[in-house]
């Protein structure tokens, strides 16, 4: 996919990875729509570029998707690049008074609104000579982190949704990427002690994987999450859970 002049959607764009990929995409030639709920960091990233303009919702919130759907889809200016990128992660017990809110906020950002702005919007990106979905879900698809229950549970929906999408728009001109980040260092990530890549780093993967029409990106440690969960899911399933040993809850 050719970046430059394309007109992209970028959700949770003003903040850690999504705001790399704003930066990225913009550098590369396209005009970028950012969705955010802090009016204070939407006129930050406005200021970034001419290319970037925001649109403030609260992806959670059915209704703030429906005022974003009808933005884009009868705001006249073309989508060719949608990227699902918004999303929370909570370090809570599941014995926690609060955990069932939690848990619905969660799965309500990080995969209901990927999923109902991915439907939404299909039509009007089948229309274009050249578009793409991404969806940025994980690396812990291949192990959930079990201090982080339902943003585990929400991501790995997300991959399966992705994989679906893939295949029932496969003999389009739609291109639906999958982004596994690791550990980057981000606000959401703070309090984890491990390895972190830059979220820097995991955007330029992004758009060379859209420039090479790639189906899937795994940044950085990914990639051995990957091997690591065909050879010795177990193995890695530990590995990972010693972590959260280490992890404070709420």
């Amino acid at each position: 996919m050719e970046i430059e002049g394309k007109h992209a959607l970028v959700t949770g764009g003003a903040v850690g990875i999504g705001l790399e990929i704003t930066r990225a995409l913009s550098a590369a030639g396209a005009s970028v729509l950012v969705v955010g709920r802090d009016q204070a960091r939407m006129e930050s990233v406005a200021r970034l570029t001419p290319r970037v303009t925001t649109f403030v919702a609260d992806l959670t919130v059915a209704g703030d998707r429906e005022r974003l759907i009808e933005h884009v889809s009868t705001g006249g200016t073309p989508l060719d690049i949608l990227v699902n990128n918004a999303g929370t992660m909570q370090y809570f017990a599941l014995t926690a008074p609060d955990a069932q809110n939690r848990i619905d906020r969660e799965l309500a950002l990080d995969l209901q609104a990927p999923i109902h702005l991915a439907t939404a919007l299909l039509p009007r990106l089948l229309e274009r000579p050249e578009a793409a979905i991404v969806n940025v879900t994980t690396g812990l698809v291949y192990a959930p982190f079990g201090n982080t229950p339902a943003y585990s549970a929400a991501k790995a929906g997300l991959h399966a949704f992705t994989r679906s999408l893939r295949w029932q728009t496969r003999l389009s001109r739609l291109k639906v990427l999958e982004l596994l980040p690791p550990t980057v260092a981000t606000e959401m990530t703070a309090r984890y002690d491990g390895p972190k890549i830059k979220p820097a780093k995991v955007a330029a993967d992004l758009v060379e994987g859209l420039r090479t029409g790639r189906d899937v990106v795994r940044p950085g440690q990914t990639k051995a999450l990957y091997v690591m969960a065909r050879l010795a899911p177990g193995f890695l399933f530990n590995i990972i859970n010693n972590a959260a040993d280490r992890t404070p809850l709420d």
